[in-house]
């Protein structure tokens, strides 16, 4: 798989959905566990710079105005402590799961996967990294995490490949199905309609934007899938995710 710079899509409505309910899940198993142990796929950078224009416009910009609201969530209360001079950086997934630990007192090992050398840097550079376990491998992250969890029991796992070609989304599926069979929590993200295979097996938390007030180009909606949730936590995604639509536009639908 090539190399991928997110830079100019971060905080984009796609990534908005996707951080909100990584940020449900981790909260959920952070207060339900001793310790974390967290995987990411394909990570990216630990926080990107927000400027005009930009992609997150239409994206979290648009949820910024409901901030007071939204911060009952820990995905926006997050954003606000790291942005409390004005919207201007967008932490990755694993910079705010880290923030999560951090938030929550509770131990944290990451392992995580990216085959471009920026990002690598970036991550060396990093000083989020410094107050919990993490450890960055530089290569494929699909082969990574397999054999991460032929060593490893319970977790939370992001699989956020750039590109869900058919091959890709295979090994997508298939990993979250190993993940679930060790004991982990999965997330698969993809945009709706990117994947040109069958579709996911697990249960599949689907946003269309203009429902919530959001829009991201040519796509209608993004899509979580998840492997490994227990009933509560399900419960309390869809608890949630009503929540989160009535703030941002009382006529959204999920």
């Amino acid at each position: 798989m090539s190399s991928y710079d997110h830079r100019t899509h971060a905080a984009n409505a796609g990534d908005v959905w996707k951080h909100f309910l990584l940020m449900e899940v981790a909260d959920y198993c952070l207060h339900n566990c001793d310790g974390l142990s967290y995987a990411e796929s394909h990570v990216g950078r630990p926080d990107y710079a927000l400027s005009i224009p930009g992609e997150w416009e239409t994206g979290l910009g648009r949820c910024w105005q409901h901030l007071p609201d939204l911060q009952k969530f820990l995905f926006f209360r997050i954003l606000a402590d790291l942005n409390r001079q004005g919207l201007r950086l967008y932490p990755g997934s694993a910079r705010l799961v880290l923030e999560a630990s951090r938030i929550q007192g509770q131990r944290l090992s990451a392992d995580l996967w990216d085959i471009d050398p920026g990002v690598a840097s970036s991550w060396d550079e990093a000083p989020v990294a410094s107050f919990q376990e993490v450890r960055f491998h530089r290569g494929d992250g699909f082969s990574g995490v397999f054999e991460l969890l032929d060593v490893s029991f319970g977790g939370l796992l992001l699989v956020d490949p750039p590109h869900l070609d058919p091959a890709s989304a295979l090994l997508a599926e298939r990993l979250l199905g190993r993940a679930e069979e060790r004991g982990w929590v999965a997330l698969l993200w993809e945009m709706m309609g990117e994947r040109t295979s069958p579709e996911c097996n697990f249960e599949a938390y689907e946003l269309e934007f203009k429902g919530a007030g959001l829009s991201c180009g040519r796509w209608a909606g993004a899509v979580v899938s998840l492997a490994g949730a227990d009933g509560a936590l399900r419960q309390r995604l869809r608890r949630r995710i009503e929540m989160f639509l009535k703030i941002m536009r009382p006529t959204g639908t999920f």
